[in-house]
């Protein structure tokens, strides 16, 4: 018997994908979280005003790329569970929303920033581009299997 609320189904990501994405975002987000708060306290004393703001606002990129990573795997998370539906997912604040600043538009110098904090910015942005790529092809998913 239809009640009218059947959930359409649309393709999930391998769960063994995303177990792993998962892992590496969640260890990416201790990782910089220990380096903010032991090595990278000590490294940011032995810079100038010029590279401490560097520091600062590459700190504060990094943690929005990790926040927004970590959000949206929770979401996609909650809809492999059944805690939420597809459409639930598509609401705005279920993507990825703050590309402009994880991803600007400018090359950015960094050479004068703490290694440790180089090595992170890196690997934080890499893992927001390929989450950025699994949002799109969620998007898409979605739509298809609603046309």
């Amino acid at each position: 018997m239809s009640t009218g609320h059947e959930e359409e189904t649309v393709p999930a990501i391998g769960t063994i994908f995303f177990s792993s994405t998962y892992d590496e975002a969640l260890a990416l987000t201790r990782e910089a979280r220990a380096y903010l708060a032991g090595p990278g306290q000590e490294a940011v004393q032995e810079l100038s005003s010029e590279q401490s703001f560097g520091y600062a606002t590459e700190s504060l990129r990094m943690t929005t790329r990790l926040t927004e990573a970590m959000s949206w795997l929770f979401f996609q998370r909650a809809v492999q569970a059944g805690e939420i539906t597809a459409e639930e997912a598509q609401d705005k604040d279920c993507h990825l929303q703050h590309a402009d600043v994880c991803l600007p538009d400018i090359e950015r110098d960094v050479s004068e920033l703490p290694e440790g904090l180089v090595s992170l910015l890196g690997r934080t942005e890499h893992l927001y581009r390929r989450i950025a790529r699994l949002d799109q092809m969620a998007i898409h998913a979605y739509e298809r299997a609603r046309s």
